[in-house]
């Protein structure tokens, strides 16, 4: 995936196709603390790097792999138990 911009930060929906999440994610990881954006787009809105996008989704994974021992990506796209 490119960057619609060409000083290569991401939108929003951008970095949440990155890393393949829904872009709701990427404002929570925001509000919580765990992404801080790099800049701004000409309206305001946030714009982040790869990199810190990258760093955001590990420490989120590794955080939930520490509360609970279960990878959410091995579970996406198996059938609940019942």
């Amino acid at each position: 995936m490119r960057p619609g911009r060409g000083d290569g930060l991401l939108t929003t929906p951008e970095a949440a196709r990155l890393v393949g999440v829904k872009p709701v994610t990427v404002r929570q990881w925001r509000a919580r603390g765990w992404l801080v954006p790099q800049g701004l787009d000409e309206r305001g809105y946030p714009l982040h790097t790869r990199e810190a996008v990258r760093a955001a989704e590990k420490r989120v994974r590794e955080n939930g792999l520490q509360a609970s021992g279960i990878d959410p990506r091995q579970l996406r796209g198996r059938p609940l138990a019942a």
